[in-house]
């Protein structure tokens, strides 16, 4: 986790999750916000 942390911090990166499986030995970093839908007057304004 903390080699993980460290990549991401060095990376430039500001947000994001990082997800360890060890039975699968596989480490995910998922970067950017959270997956929060705009809402449907969002759409409309472009």
């Amino acid at each position: 986790m903390e080699r993980a942390t460290k990549a991401v911090k060095s990376a430039g990166i500001e947000r994001a999750r990082i997800v360890m499986d060890l039975k699968n030995q596989r480490i995910d970093i998922i970067i950017g916000e959270s997956g929060n839908a705009p809402k449907a007057d969002e759409w409309d304004r472009e």
